[in-house]
């Protein structure tokens, strides 16, 4: 059968979303593998680094272009690219997320760093070892605490903020404020690229 290379992307979905149409399907994806190849590529060292097989990832292309297909609203006004490019992010975060050995950061965080394109210093293996020696750094002990029952506790969950609270003797709101000052931190030595500052 010819394919109509010529339809644009809301007419492609449209015949996914309502027919299941592998033509459009095949369209799309030839379509938009670059982009989802181009962002396999920026992902790639931090995904090793938190132990993903990135072959296992990348061969999940077709189906999270499919998967984006079908959960596309038009109605929002956004364009298709942008929808699978938010997709195939979320693909890689959360794969990070699930099989990171040292300290994952939710995924918004997470990303901010990675798509900052950060410069890791060579004495460090990968961005969630340089993370661990900025936290080890904080002159405020609690900090490391912090973190660490935050993002390191036995059952794999992020531990409620209560919980942490209780576990250090201060209030929810404090910890809560430790953290995102570590955060901001961490935000602010990826920019600068400065070493170290003390919290």
């Amino acid at each position: 059968m010819n394919l109509n290379i010529n339809l644009d992307d809301a007419t492609l979905v449209k015949n996914i979303q309502e027919n299941n149409d592998e033509n459009s399907l095949k369209i799309l994806v030839d379509r938009h593998s670059p982009l989802c190849h181009s962002l396999y590529k920026k992902y790639t060292a931090p995904m090793v680094a938190s132990g993903v097989y990135v072959k296992d990832v990348i061969d999940q292309k077709d189906y999270i272009v499919y998967k984006s297909a079908i959960s596309f609203d038009p109605c929002k006004k956004s364009k298709f690219s942008t929808w699978l490019y938010n997709q195939v992010r979320y693909q890689c975060l959360n794969c990070m997320n699930e099989n990171g050995h040292y300290i994952t950061l939710e995924a918004d965080k997470l990303n901010y760093l990675i798509e900052k394109n950060t410069v890791i210093p060579k004495e460090y293996k990968n961005i969630n070892e340089y993370i661990s020696n900025i936290i080890e750094s904080c002159s405020d002990k609690r900090v490391k605490k912090i973190f660490k029952l935050r993002y390191l506790s036995a059952s794999n969950k992020k531990m409620a903020w209560n919980k942490i609270a209780k576990k250090l003797n201060i209030s929810t709101q404090t910890a809560i404020n430790i953290h995102n000052k570590t955060v901001k931190l961490l935000k602010n030595k990826i920019q600068s690229k400065n070493s170290f500052d003390k919290i």
